[in-house]
């Protein structure tokens, strides 16, 4: 697409162009936050979070194509399920619902979604403690690998003790203070790389993620090599830190990358959450997510309670980072138009297209849109 001056913006970080005509894909027809997908063939699935039980489909190459329902997911409500496509197939798994023992419940369930039949089915499994709330996933095209997750008899067990306050506001501090000063590694999130393999309908244990254990990371796979990037390590506190691991017969094999560069004006990167990324042109770009700045820097002075002291603000993101494969670095290579996070990430084409999500003040988006990167220039649309 040949860009004039009128259709650009230019970024004080670097290049960025933004298509300024229509969109390339149409909105979603509900804003969907918190919610779970998967790219299947040429077409892109996306439901739950704020959309309810509701699912979308939209074919990708298909020209003028629109938002489609499906069949509503039969498990319920939820928030921050776990999902990837496998064998013509979308896999779903766990997430936050709130049930008849209290709100929030992180669940351990699997359902899989069949396009052919428009069906959903249960499976008959569950999660180990590696895949339900929290967790992160991406599929191989045979396995599902789930990185992190949070702990999920601490978790059940706060809003149990929430449930059990009734209302009472100092009650529900007497819970949440003690949960807030743990620290990081007494939340327990999940340190085990869990896979799933739908063809057996087994699941196995992959080995130990050898760094801190985080919820909401972003990930990429290509070539065998999984990419963790940043995500949070207890309540309110994320980590600046990459690692890469190398699938092989005898397990992941780990090393760890350069942390995310510091956004323009600010002391340090605090590392972001439910960011969202994909691969365009060989090159991984991941973007937005949310933190609450000088979390870190309380946390590196003892105070364990570190994003709830001085009021800190939480957060949300537009910077694009880069990764250098060569040398395990990143680079800022622009922005997107406003902040985002909690949004589905695919990669189509040399495109990465960002769906849905939420901006400041955790507003739901229905806004899809895509970004690609060629190694010199970012490019918006």
């Amino acid at each position: 697409m040949k860009f004039t001056k009128s259709l650009l913006a230019v970024s004080v970080l670097g290049l960025t162009a933004f298509a300024a005509q229509a969109a390339p894909y149409p909105d979603l027809p509900v804003g969907i936050k918190g919610g779970a997908g998967a790219l299947i063939g040429d077409t892109v699935y996306i439901g739950l979070g704020s959309g309810g039980d509701k699912f979308y489909a939209l074919n990708l190459k298909e020209k003028d194509a629109q938002w489609q329902e499906i069949a509503a997911f039969p498990g319920g409500m939820r928030n921050q399920a776990t999902a990837a496509g496998v064998d013509g197939k979308l896999y779903v798994f766990g997430g936050f619902q709130d049930t008849a023992n209290h709100k929030n419940e992180s669940i351990n369930d699997a359902y899989v979604y069949d396009p052919a039949s428009n069906m959903w089915t249960k499976l008959q499994t569950r999660s180990p403690k590696g895949a339900t709330a929290g967790t992160s996933a991406i599929s191989d095209g045979k396995k599902i690998y789930f990185v992190g997750g949070v702990n999920q008899e601490i978790w059940n067990g706060l809003f149990q003790d929430v449930a059990a306050a009734g209302g009472d506001k100092e009650k529900e501090k007497a819970v949440f203070d003690p949960y807030f000063n743990l620290r990081a590694q007494d939340f327990f999130f999940s340190p085990e790389i869990a896979s799933y393999e739908p063809a057996t309908n087994v699941w196995r244990n992959e080995g130990v993620f050898p760094f801190p254990p985080r919820a909401g990371a972003a990930l990429g796979l290509k070539n065998g090599k999984l990419l963790v990037v940043n995500g949070e390590i207890k309540a309110g506190l994320r980590t600046a830190s990459t690692e890469l691991g190398t699938i092989g017969k005898d397990g992941i094999t780990w090393k760890k990358l350069g942390d995310l560069p510091a956004p323009a004006g600010m002391a340090q990167q605090d590392g972001i959450a439910a960011a969202m990324g994909g691969y365009s042109n060989g090159h991984y770009i991941v973007t937005g997510g949310a933190n609450f700045p000088g979390a870190r820097a309380n946390y590196e002075k003892g105070i364990t309670d570190a994003h709830r002291t001085g009021g800190l603000k939480k957060t949300y993101h537009n910077d694009v980072y880069a990764l250098n494969e060569k040398n395990g670095t990143w680079k800022i290579v622009g922005k997107l138009p406003e902040n985002i996070a909690a949004g589905l990430a695919v990669s189509y084409g040399n495109k990465v297209l960002l769906i849905g999500g939420e901006t400041d003040g955790g507003k739901a988006l229905t806004k899809v849109q895509s970004m690609s990167y060629d190694g010199k220039k970012l490019v918006v649309e």
